[in-house]
C-alpha cells in the first residue's frame, strides 16, 4: 500500500539519519569505562514510570554480555519490577536469569532493615534476661536506651535503602561478582538516601559518646558482683562492637556514592515537562552531593520517526483529493495516528532542547542516550537484548572474548579510606588537645600495663609538671582506679560537655535529656560511691540505692524523697557529701 510504503520509508531515513549524526550520544563510553577502568557501581535512577528497571537490566545485559564482567543486577525499589522485566522470579538470593555472567536480587529495603533492628532487639533481650538471672536491673537503663536507639534508627530517612546498600557492598567485596548495577527507586528515595549516611553518622557518634558514659556509671552504680561484672563488659564489647561496625557500613555506602572512580549515576527520564524539570533536580543534587551523574537516557522517544508538520500536512492533501486509494476508514485512522505522532515528536523536541540546554547536562551532553518509543513491549531475555541494542553504536569488541577473571578472594572497600579518617580525626584532635578535667579519653600503647589498653576513662587532673602525667579515672573489673599516665598513652574521645535538656540531631528527632551525655555528674556519683559510709548505706538498704541512682540520673529528683521519712534523712547525708 502506498501509504504504508510511504511512513515505512520515512522511518527508515530518520533513524538512519540519527545514528550518523548522533554516534556519541550512547552509552558506548560506559561500557567503555567499564572494560578498562575500576568501575564498580553503576546506579540507574529518575522519576517513577519512565523505564528505570527496563533500563537498568538493559545495562547490565549489556556489561555482562560486551564487557565479560560478572555483573550482580540488584532492585532497592520496595516495588519490585526486575521479575517482570526478565520474566524470572527473583529473591534476596542472587539468581540468574538466563544470560551469561548476569545474576538478579531483588533485596526488600524494609526486611533489611527490619533484620537491622532485630540485631538490637536481640541485644536487648539479651541484656535484660542476664540482668534478671542476677536479681537486678542493672541493665534496664541501657535496655531503654537500645530500644530508643532502635526508634530513632528506623525514622532516618533513607536509612532502610542505606543498609540494604551496605549488604550489596559485601557481594563486590567477596569478589563473587565485578559489578553491580542498582535499579533503584524513585528520585524522592534516591535524594534522601543522599543526606543520610551525614546524618546517620552524626547520631551514631553521639550514641557512642552517650553508652561509653552510660557503662561507666553502670559499673560504678551496680559492679558489685563479679560475675554481673564480667556480664556487664561483655555486654559493653558487644554494643560498642555493633555501633562501630553499623557506622562503619554506613559510612562506606558515603564513600560508595561519591567515589568518583568506581561509582556512575545514570539518570533515566522522558521528554516531558515532569521529568525533564525532576531530571534536573535530581542532577543538581547529585552534584551538590559529589555523585557522579555521567549518562541519561531518554524513553519513548518519536521524534526521529514520526512525520513533520510539513509531511503530515502533505500527508493530509492526499487525503483529502483521494489519491491514496485508502478505504475511508482507513484513511482516516492513518492521518490520526500520524497527527498523534508528529504531536508528540513536537511536544518531545521542545523538552529534549530543555533537558540539553540545563546547565547540569553541559558536561554530559554526549552522554544523552535517546531511545525510540518501540512497537513491542520490552519484557524478557530477547526483548531487553533487542532494547539494549539501542543503546549502543559502536559496543567493546571483547564479546566472545573469554570468561569473566576467576575470584581472587575477598577485597574490602574503603578499609584503607576509613583507617585514614579514623587516624586523621584523632591526630587533627590530638595534636592540639591539652588534657582538661572531664576530657573522655582511651589509654593506648601501656607495655608492663597492657591490660588497661583499650579502656575509656575520664581526666580528673591536668597535666603534673614535675611528672608529665595527668590523673585517669577508668572503671576495671567492676571497680574505680586512678591512674597517671602520659599524654602518649591517651587519644582524646570527647571534650568535658555541660549537660543539656535535649540534643537534636536531626529535624524533629531529638534524643531525651536521659541519653545526654554527662560526664560532670557521672564523676561525682563515681567519687560518691566510693564513700565507705555511703557504700555502707548501699548495701543495708536496697530502696536507698534505687533513690541514690535516680538524684544522680537527674538531680531534681531530689525534691520527691525529702517528703518521705526514710529516704529524707539518708538523702540529706548523700547530698551533704555531693554538690550538683
Amino acid at each position: 500500500m502506498e501509504i504504508c510504503a510511504q511512513v515505512a520509508l520515512f522511518n527508515n531515513q530518520y533513524i538512519d539519519r540519527n545514528r550518523k549524526q548522533d554516534s556519541n550520544m550512547s552509552l558506548d563510553s560506559l561500557l567503555t569505562c567499564a572494560t578498562s577502568t575500576d568501575l564498580k557501581f553503576i546506579f540507574v535512577g529518575g522519576k517513577g514510570g519512565v523505564g528505570k528497571t527496563t533500563s537498568s537490566s538493559a545495562i547490565a545485559t549489556l556489561l555482562a554480555k560486551y564487557c565479560n564482567k560478572r555483573v550482580l543486577l540488584v532492585s532497592t525499589d520496595p516495588a519490585h519490577s526486575l521479575s517482570d522485566a526478565f520474566r524470572c522470579e527473583f529473591t534476596n538470593d542472587p539468581k540468574c536469569p538466563g544470560v551469561d555472567n548476569l545474576h538478579v536480587m531483588e533485596v526488600d529495603p524494609s526486611d533489611t532493615m527490619e533484620a537491622e533492628l532485630k540485631k538490637w532487639a536481640d541485644l536487648a533481650k539479651d541484656m535484660h534476661n542476664q540482668d534478671s538471672d542476677n536479681g537486678g536491673d542493672a541493665n534496664d537503663e541501657m535496655v531503654t536506651k537500645i530500644k530508643q536507639f532502635q526508634e530513632w534508627l528506623s525514622g532516618v530517612p533513607g536509612i532502610d535503602e542505606a543498609t540494604a546498600l551496605s549488604s550489596a557492598i559485601q557481594h563486590i567485596e567477596s569478589d563473587n561478582y565485578d559489578m553491580i548495577v542498582f535499579d533503584t527507586a524513585p528520585t524522592g528515595h534516591t535524594l534522601k538516601l543522599l543526606g543520610m549516611p551525614e546524618i546517620l553518622e552524626a547520631g551514631i557518634e553521639k550514641l557512642q559518646s552517650w553508652q561509653s558514659t552510660l557503662w561507666g556509671y553502670l559499673d560504678v552504680i551496680k559492679g558489685m558482683g563479679s560475675s554481673a561484672s564480667l556480664k556487664r563488659m561483655n555486654a559493653k564489647e558487644t554494643v560498642a562492637n555493633m555501633l562501630e561496625q553499623y557506622k562503619r557500613r554506613i559510612q562506606k555506602v558515603a564513600l560508595m556514592l561519591q567515589d568518583q572512580h568506581r561509582t556512575r549515576f545514570v539518570v533515566v527520564c522522558i521528554a516531558e515537562y515532569l521529568s525533564v524539570s525532576e531530571t534536573q533536580r535530581l542532577l543538581r543534587e547529585l552534584k551538590k552531593n559529589n555523585v557522579r551523574a555521567s549518562h541519561i537516557v531518554v524513553n519513548q522517544l518519536v521524534v526521529d520517526n514520526a512525520l513533520t508538520k510539513e509531511e503530515l500536512a502533505e500527508l493530509e492533501g492526499l487525503a483529502e483529493v483521494g489519491t491514496l486509494h485508502l478505504g475511508q476508514q482507513l484513511l482516516n485512522k492513518t492521518v490520526h495516528a500520524c497527527r498523534l505522532t508528529t504531536a508528540r515528536k513536537s511536544i518531545q523536541e521542545k523538552y529534549l532542547g530543555q533537558l540539553k540546554s540545563f546547565p547540569e547536562t553541559q558536561d554530559i551532553l554526549e552522554g544523552i542516550c535517546e531511545l525510540p518509543l518501540l512497537a513491542e513491549e520490552v519484557t524478557g531475555n530477547d526483548a531487553l537484548l533487542r532494547f539494549a541494542g539501542f543503546m549502543v553504536r559502536n559496543p567493546p569488541t571483547t564479546e566472545g572474548g573469554g570468561k569473566p577473571s576467576l575470584s581472587n578472594g575477598p577485597k574490602p572497600l574503603y578499609d584503607d579510606q576509613l583507617e585514614s579518617l579514623s587516624k586523621g580525626a584523632t591526630t587533627d584532635a590530638s595534636s592540639s588537645w591539652t588534657p582538661s578535667k572531664g576530657d573522655e579519653v582511651k589509654i593506648i600503647d601501656l607495655v608492663k600495663s597492657a591490660q588497661y589498653n583499650g579502656i575509656e576513662g575520664t581526666v580528673i587532673s591536668p597535666i603534673d609538671p614535675e611528672t608529665n602525667r595527668c590523673g585517669i579515672r577508668i572503671i576495671y573489673e567492676g571497680k574505680t582506679k586512678t591512674l597517671a599516665l602520659q599524654q602518649k598513652n591517651l587519644v582524646f574521645l570527647h571534650q568535658a560537655k555541660k549537660a543539656k535538656k535535649a540534643e537534636v540531631l536531626t529535624g524533629g528527632d531529638v534524643f531525651t535529656p536521659s541519653m545526654v551525655e554527662q560526664p560532670p555528674a557521672v564523676n561525682k556519683a563515681k567519687a560518691l560511691l566510693d564513700d565507705p559510709e555511703i557504700k555502707a548505706m548501699i548495701e543495708g538498704n536496697p530502696k536507698f540505692k534505687d533513690a541514690v541512682e535516680d538524684v544522680l540520673s537527674n538531680p531534681m529528683n531530689v525534691m520527691k524523697y525529702f517528703s518521705d521519712p526514710e529516704m529524707s534523712p539518708l538523702i540529706s547525708k548523700a547530698m551533704s557529701k555531693l554538690k550538683f
